[in-house]
């Protein structure tokens, strides 16, 4: 995903400079160059999401992250093909296309810094499986069911959700 996220930031500056270019025979070539590689960087981010989904948040909170991870990722199309066809319809595709490419620009510097961020946020280190002891809770609580009894608390390994008893990895 990350790989994605890079190669997008590149994707969305050609796309920039293809857009914005006022004329020239290459451009078509380009544009479908440029279109497939953007379909393929953005599978790249998008098909793991699920996936990425799944491990992230509580069974009782992945209705809401799918739906809010849906309604982002689709959003932008929302504002900015009406956009194009506005712009398009009311000042001609000459002045659309330098628009539009600056938007384009705004995407690919979004891109880089959403990469950055998740390079610097997202633990890489998070297995699947994490072994941990938790010293605080009662014998009776659901959680410790599984766990062995030890010197310091209760010792455990299940596969790592975000949640208030267990901290980031």
């Amino acid at each position: 995903m990350l790989s994605g996220a890079l190669l997008l930031t590149a994707v969305f500056a050609a796309l920039a400079v293809v857009t914005a270019a006022g004329s020239g025979g290459w451009r078509l070539g380009a544009l479908l160059v440029t279109w497939a590689t953007f379909g393929a960087t953005c599978s790249m981010v998008l098909r793991p999401t699920g996936r990425l989904i799944r491990r992230a948040a509580p069974p009782q909170e992945r209705t809401s992250a799918f739906a809010a991870q849906f309604s982002l990722s689709h959003s932008c199309w929302l504002l900015t093909y009406p956009l194009a066809g506005w712009l398009g319809a009311a000042a001609g595709l000459q002045a659309a296309g330098p628009a539009l490419g600056a938007i384009a620009l705004l995407a690919a510097l979004l891109a880089l810094l959403a990469a950055l961020l998740a390079l610097r946020l997202w633990p890489s280190s998070a297995a699947a499986s994490i072994k941990h002891e938790h010293q605080d809770l009662d014998e009776g609580h659901p959680h410790l069911c599984g766990a062995r009894r030890m010197p310091t608390g209760w010792r455990q390994s299940h596969d790592f959700v975000p949640d208030r008893l267990h901290a980031h990895p």
